[in-house]
């Protein structure tokens, strides 16, 4: 779901601004089609469509631009917009812009203003900037071309310090039935999910990771009442019966989740939550488990990256191994269900570094480890790795080439080779072997798991990650199939 618009709309309605939003994956989320590349595709509205969406000139236009891969496609929308609307600024904002303001502006210029970082305040300014009450330079944390060529930045804008003070996401202007129908929300398929982000940024700064320029290294946490009627009311209005955080670093305090768990089982909510977008090991020790645990979260995701000392230590990740494994230990015991994310082919990364990465993937199959997802690197705009690669030359510029390969971390036939060390084709081989390996021990070892997977397909949901990611992937062959029927079907002129 468009988690970060409906937070924008939100304190646009709050401040007594008009907003309309086009969700362009949930109005067609069966339609899929080829993109930019012949390998890539889209899902969701075609352009033809969101322009016919737009049936009246707005006064601006805000697009957001979350990975940098989707740029390409979203750069064609917008000139697509603009050729519709020449005179209307379009404000493009999110991870991507944030991290390449000027590549954006100077290379798609129908973009006329770039929002850097945490956006609900900047948009507010910038509608009233163009309601003539504020002037351009302004409106903070925002760059632009000016008049005499040359890229300009507003200062920057200090982070959102109180966070109880955002208005809740305006889901009332989205239609969400479309995502509960698929079941392919951001963690595993449990019913009816919700998104809901309890805290904000990181304070880690992980080398291949663009959150330090994102949302700079500043840590804020909402209270536990707010997070907590934010649920009861999803639970209300929606019937949610799940709640996926979205979450950069979920847990760091030990205080704050215990606080949360009991404060889920005092009001006596029934419904499971999850963690899916990767977390830390070093506050989730046996209490922490038990509480999550009986508080409803049946899924967790951990994001070590490597299974090599030396390349965490490179990487600027501060993962203690032995206490990552212990964690693991202590979610298996209470039932939850576990991912490990891992990354191979970092710039400076060495041979030994790969295999010890792949023989802890061994280990978390051994340990009870549900899923392991091997990933090969991709150099993210406004990573530090990006700057590194940047000034070593391997990557010679931004492009659609560049754009297309921030794909290959998915695809286990194929890796974008940044790797001084290591060939493309190895580190394919490494991955290929090693999530071959966690998976065949896995399921060797729990046969029973077999059987779960075959009723949770028959069922309609998921217990893991490679359950939900195997079950979209048929489910989106079989929408591509049907389309592709319906293209060669002949047309039937009655007599």
């Amino acid at each position: 779901m468009p988690l970060a618009n409906a937070y924008l709309s939100a304190n646009l309605l709050k401040h007594g601004h008009r907003v309309t939003n086009i969700d362009a994956l949930g109005e067609d989320i069966d339609h899929i089609d080829v993109s930019y590349h012949p390998h890539v595709r889209y899902r969701g509205l075609c352009t033809e469509k969101i322009l016919e969406r737009i049936t009246e000139r707005p006064d601006g236009i805000g697009v957001s631009v979350m990975f940098s891969q989707d740029w390409p496609h979203i750069e064609d929308m917008i000139n697509a917009i603009r050729a519709k609307f020449p005179d209307v600024p379009i404000l493009a904002g999110g991870e991507h812009p944030t991290a390449a303001g000027e590549y954006v502006l100077r290379t798609c210029p129908a973009v006329t203003h770039v929002a850097l970082g945490e956006g609900e305040a900047t948009i507010v300014e910038w509608a009233e900037w163009l309601d003539g009450d504020r002037r351009l330079e302004d409106v903070g944390g925002i760059q632009y071309i000016d008049v005499f060529g040359n890229a300009r930045s507003n200062p920057a804008r200090e982070r959102i310090r109180n966070l109880d003070d955002l208005p809740w996401p305006a889901w009332h202007l989205f239609n969400l039935e479309p995502y509960f129908s698929v079941g392919e929300g951001h963690g595993v398929e449990r019913g009816r999910s919700m998104p809901l982000v309890a805290t904000r940024g990181c304070p880690y700064q992980c080398t291949f990771c663009s959150s330090p320029s994102m949302w700079t290294t500043r840590y804020a946490m909402r209270s536990i009442p707010d997070v907590v009627d934010e649920i009861e009311l999803y639970m209300k209005t929606y019937r949610a019966q799940n709640i996926d955080f979205f979450d950069l670093t979920a847990i760091i305090k030990k205080e704050w989740i215990m606080s949360f768990c009991a404060e889920l089982k005092r009001r006596g909510l029934k419904l499971t939550w999850q963690l899916p977008s990767g977390t830390r090991s070093e506050a989730m020790d046996a209490e922490v488990m038990a509480a999550m645990a009986s508080s409803g979260c049946t899924n967790v995701t951990y994001a070590p990256e490597s299974g090599s000392t030396r390349t965490l230590n490179d990487i600027k990740k501060k993962v203690k191994l032995p206490r990552l494994f212990e964690s693991i230990r202590y979610a298996k015991r209470n039932g939850i269900f576990v991912k490990c994310n891992l990354i191979i082919g970092f710039p400076r990364e060495r041979r030994w570094d790969m295999l010890q990465t792949v023989w802890v993937a061994i280990r978390f199959a051994v340990l009870g480890v549900d899923d392991t997802a091997i990933y090969a690197y991709s150099p993210y705009p406004g990573s530090e790795l990006h700057q590194y690669l940047l000034s070593t030359g391997a990557i010679p510029k931004m492009d659609r080439d560049y754009f297309t390969s921030l794909m290959t971390f998915m695809d286990l036939k194929q890796s974008s080779n940044y790797c001084e060390n290591v060939g493309e084709t190895e580190i394919s081989i490494y991955r290929l072997i090693g999530m071959s390996a966690f998976y065949a021990i896995a399921y060797l070892l729990r046969p029973a798991n077999i059987a779960r997977t075959i009723r949770n397909y028959r069922a309609h949901k998921s217990d893991t990650v490679f359950e939900e990611r195997l079950f979209a992937f048929l489910r989106r062959k079989k929408l591509e199939r049907t389309r592709k029927a319906g293209e060669e079907r002949p047309l039937q002129i009655p007599a």
